[in-house]
């Protein structure tokens, strides 16, 4: 009982830390813009300047121009002073041996992500990305429709007989084509998106009720097979209880004798 927890453990304890070093990485990946930025020696105390700026500002009897430009530059570097700042400082505040070995591997892992991302999105924001995220959603949700009915009508159906390897690639595979045919559809007809939207409802519908009924048939004929195998069971033990209660010529004779031997043995007793 101690194996498969200390697995769950493992498996959580990689999870976690796969889970910081990628948020680790996208802090820092966004906080530094290339990886000599992290290797710098950078001038991390421009309290100062804005004070002596300020002072001197002060000083000269004309200088309010100055002054208001000075605490403009206070206030736009305070905001600017966000998480990324703060970032910056912790980061520049390590010793240069721990920002090559530790801070540069992350900010890698942070690049990599932020770029992924990148792409993701932009490939989201056209016309074809945004279509395949479409029926991405969709055959989420046609799957997720057909484990509904079948648990509706089936509720002891377990979840792998229900999205097995032939529901699944139908799913999949008619979501592709459908996906494929829609996009062909849009570059030949631009300007009717009506017809779009009326072609995915179709497809959609045509797609669930084609994955949904070959399973509920599998179930069914599952459920008959397995009723039948019991019926038939339960007529062949009562079949041999009834047999065994009637009593063959054979067992009749092999039964006197065997009531007249004992007979014989107790007469011969007394």
């Amino acid at each position: 009982m101690e194996k498969p927890n200390l697995d769950k453990l493992k498996n959580k304890g990689t999870a976690a830390t796969a889970a910081t070093i990628a948020a680790a990485g996208v802090l820092i990946g966004g906080a530094f813009e290339a990886p000599a930025d992290i290797l710098q020696n950078d001038d991390m105390a421009p309290a100062p300047a804005p004070i002596i700026e300020v002072l001197d500002a002060q000083a000269e009897p004309d200088g309010g121009d100055g002054e208001d430009e000075a605490v403009a530059d206070e206030e736009e570097e305070k905001k600017r002073g966000g998480v990324r700042a703060k970032t910056r400082e912790l980061i520049l505040r390590m010793p240069l041996a721990v920002r090559a070995c530790v801070v540069v591997p992350l900010w890698c892992v942070g690049w990599a992500i932020i770029s992924l991302a990148s792409l993701l999105w932009a490939g989201v924001l056209s016309p074809v990305g945004s279509e395949i995220l479409k029926w991405v959603l969709i055959a989420l949700m046609i799957l997720a429709a057909v484990t509904l009915t079948v648990k509706t009508v089936f509720p002891k159906t377990p979840l792998k007989k229900i999205l097995n390897r032939r529901t699944l690639l139908w799913v999949l595979g008619g979501s592709t084509v459908f996906c494929i045919a829609n996009v062909v559809l849009q570059k030949l007809y631009p300007e009717a998106p009506r017809l779009y939207d009326i072609a995915r409802a179709v497809a959609s519908a045509a797609l669930l009720v084609s994955a949904v009924i070959p399973v509920l048939k599998h179930e069914k004929k599952e459920r008959q097979k397995r009723a039948e195998e019991e019926r038939a069971a339960l007529e062949a033990e009562e079949t041999a209880a009834l047999e065994a209660e009637i009593e063959t010529p054979e067992q009749a004779q092999a039964r006197v004798e065997r009531e007249v031997l004992a007979m014989a043995d107790s007469v011969s007793f007394r």
